[in-house]
């Protein structure tokens, strides 16, 4: 549970902002990149959702938390962002993993298979998808970011891993794992 002083945040304290840049600046991007697919797109969105966050820190009410308000505002800028530019798939170069060429090509292949499925979600189920598989998100957070009931986001995450594990079903059973 985060911990931070909400007026100070309000006030425009940097060094704060600082810490809330440190601290979720990452899972930031991560969260970005699982919507549009292109680590170029999920860096600019990302910074942007920084920016944004900033510039309207006045408007933080404190009844979320703090990164739930910003994947909300990363959200919003990425689907708007689909909206005026259709996406191209691109795996995370930080996904590699060192084995030999074989298998790096075979892991590839099956992360280009699962960044496919993941893809053709529809947008509210791709984001609980990847809030709560990914970052492990609590669903009442999930629902604010959402803007829905609780239980609405638990379905829309259960429409996503059974559409995921009927499209990936010829790969290992997802459905055990997640």
């Amino acid at each position: 549970m985060e911990k931070f002083d909400i007026e100070k945040f309000r006030e425009g304290d940097e060094k704060l902002f600082r810490e809330i840049v440190d601290m979720y600046g990452e899972r930031l991007y991560n969260v970005v990149f699982r919507i549009l697919r292109n680590v170029d797109d999920a860096e600019e969105i990302a910074q942007e959702t920084l920016v944004i966050a900033f510039m309207k820190r006045k408007g933080f009410r404190g009844e979320a938390s703090i990164y739930t308000w910003l994947v909300r505002i990363a959200y919003n800028l990425s689907i708007n962002y689909i909206k005026k530019r259709k996406p191209m798939v691109e795996l995370d170069p930080r996904l590699s993993s060192g084995n030999n060429p074989e298998q790096e090509i075979e892991r590839k292949e099956v992360f280009q298979r699962i960044d496919e499925a993941v893809k053709e979600l529809p947008p509210k189920q791709r984001l609980a998808f990847t809030l709560r598989f990914y970052e492990n998100m609590p669903y009442k957070n999930l629902s604010k970011v959402l803007k829905c009931k609780e239980g609405t986001a638990k379905a829309l995450y259960h429409f996503a891993v059974e559409k995921l594990s009927e499209k990936l079903k010829d790969l290992h059973s997802i459905k055990g794992d997640i």
